[in-house]
């Protein structure tokens, strides 16, 4: 009789020049803790130098469990993280607390539903992507950034970084009720901010890739202007 052999709680991949940390969906929190020491004693030669992301999946940790994260990873074994991916609010908020940066990935059901639209203001340190459209209603704070597949469409300030077309579709746009980014990119064109662009035009406007270069244009075509 064949045993099946339970799944690691931790796994440690290279994901092009990233490293990450994989907690298993499953695990408790107390198993995913046992695991990830184990693992860094096997491997902390290779990782000490090297910026980590850890995937957290839909695990709820709360701040407790988040900062013993931080002393098994930092203070024991003196790795850095660079990010943390995670899906639950809860534990968004508590990574937050601790120092960490976080970055959302949106999943849907249905895999041909290739727009959503998420209500709330992104804040600076959290990312947030998307394989399709994006609607953010809410702002985009300094230090906030979202990519999408598609487009982008901000019903709010954006005011951090927004990326559109990042799966190298050139035809996608980045709107936004007042659009005043410190970076725009669309597929691998980028477009920085200068100081004298800071102040927002207070009209809905949209960025789009015009012979190489991203262009910003007023909706109201009555107001239309390039920027």
């Amino acid at each position: 009789m064949l045993i099946k052999k339970k799944p690691s709680a931790v796994e440690i991949k290279g994901f092009g020049e990233e490293i990450f940390i994989i907690f298993n969906s499953e695990a408790s929190f107390s198993d995913i803790e046992l695991a990830l020491v184990d693992k860094l004693y096997k491997s902390k030669n290779f990782l000490v130098g090297t910026p980590i992301a850890l995937d957290i999946k839909d695990h709820i940790f709360i701040y407790d469990e988040c900062l013993k994260l931080k002393e098994i990873l930092v203070d024991k074994f003196n790795l850095t993280v660079s990010y943390v991916r995670s899906n639950s609010e809860e534990t968004v908020k508590n990574i937050e607390k601790i120092g960490w940066t976080v970055e959302t990935f949106i999943t849907k059901d249905d895999p041909s539903d290739k727009t959503i639209i998420v209500r709330q203001t992104i804040r600076g340190g959290q990312k947030l992507k998307f394989a399709g459209n994006l609607v953010v209603v809410g702002d985009i704070n300094p230090g906030g950034e979202v990519t999408a597949d598609g487009d982008i469409v901000v019903f709010g300030k954006l005011r951090g970084i927004a990326h559109a077309g990042a799966n190298g579709n050139a035809l996608a746009t980045i709107t936004a009720i007042e659009l005043i980014p410190l970076q725009l990119r669309i597929a691998e064109i980028i477009r920085r901010s200068p100081d004298s662009e800071l102040e927002s035009r207070k009209v809905p406007e949209i960025a789009m890739i015009k012979d190489g270069n991203i262009f910003i244009e007023v909706v109201d075509k009555s107001k239309r202007g390039e920027g």
